[in-house]
């Protein structure tokens, strides 16, 4: 990291999947950096590759945590990185992989500045925000916003702290896919839930001045899932859902919030084996040309 000065990011590498129930988004640091990532960054970013094993094997399945010795393999390694990327005067950016990554990527940045100090804007399709008991598959991938507050057992613990994250700092925009007891977590957590419906109907720009207002000076972690974009205009992830925002919206959204400063980021569930083409990859890209 000896480059700190000039560069501003840290792309740091997550490869996993497990967290989910569909493979090929581990592989989205890798294709990205072979197809032109650093280039279009260029002095802007570090690159941090993955190292060590990748994958763990659980020794007696747990059905209400699938996967779970891998996600947290992973996690731990990630939670080292991006701390270690704040604490050398970058931005980190958590390239996955599945949004189970979360997890440590709100931990790092939590156990830097205090869970006082964080507020944690989280883009995306769904609310991932259910515990072990009311998740409905089991895939950790829908439970980094629950873990953060604290609300999981400890086999997905991360970091300094039990708690990273209070609801009243979290900002859940775009979901609408939301099962019922993650509306009831929710409303108890007092979190801040905008649907995609609520973005369509109030407009982006609204919603995110309400925001940014009520964050005030607080670091922002940002939280980016592809599938906050509807499926028709980006396929290639593994819940393709329809009625989401449309890509010049999240494109807006994602701009604004990034031009008001971030402290960490994260960029999930691309499948890159799904995007045949690379129309995905170049909307990927314009998404990244906002790190400046």
């Amino acid at each position: 990291m000896n480059n700190k000065i000039t560069s501003k990011y840290l792309i740091c590498e997550a490869p996993v999947c497990v967290g989910s129930p569909t493979n090929g988004t581990q592989n989205a640091y890798s294709l990205l950096k072979q197809n032109g990532l650093p280039q279009l960054l260029g002095e802007k970013a570090l690159f941090c590759d993955f190292e060590g094993e990748r994958e763990a094997f659980d020794a007696k399945p747990n059905k209400k945590l699938k996967g779970l010795s891998t996600v947290m393999l992973i996690n731990n390694q990630n939670y080292r990185n991006m701390l270690g990327g704040i604490l050398n005067g970058l931005v980190p950016v958590c390239l996955g992989g599945d949004h189970s990554l979360a997890m440590s990527s709100i931990a790092a940045l939590s156990d830097t500045v205090g869970p006082n100090d964080l507020a944690v804007i989280y883009v995306d399709g769904h609310t991932d925000i259910n515990t072990a008991e009311s998740s409905l598959t089991g895939y950790i991938h829908g439970m980094p916003l629950a873990q953060a507050l604290g609300l999981c057992p400890k086999e997905l613990d991360i970091g300094e702290n039990k708690i990273h994250l209070y609801g009243e700092n979290l900002y859940i925009v775009g979901a609408r896919s939301i099962d019922p007891e993650e509306y009831a977590i929710c409303e108890k957590q007092g979190v801040h839930l905008y649907t995609a419906d609520d973005v369509k109907v109030q407009g982006a720009d609204k919603i995110l001045d309400e925001i940014l207002s009520d964050i005030g000076e607080k670091k922002i972690h940002l939280s980016f899932d592809v599938d906050s974009i509807d499926g028709a205009e980006f396929p290639s992830t593994g819940y393709v859902m329809p009625n989401g925002l449309s890509f010049d919206c999240v494109y807006g959204i994602l701009k604004k919030i990034i031009e008001r400063g971030i402290s960490s980021l994260d960029v999930v569930e691309y499948n890159p084996l799904l995007d045949s083409d690379g129309t995905d990859r170049e909307k990927l890209f314009k998404i990244f040309g906002l790190l400046k």
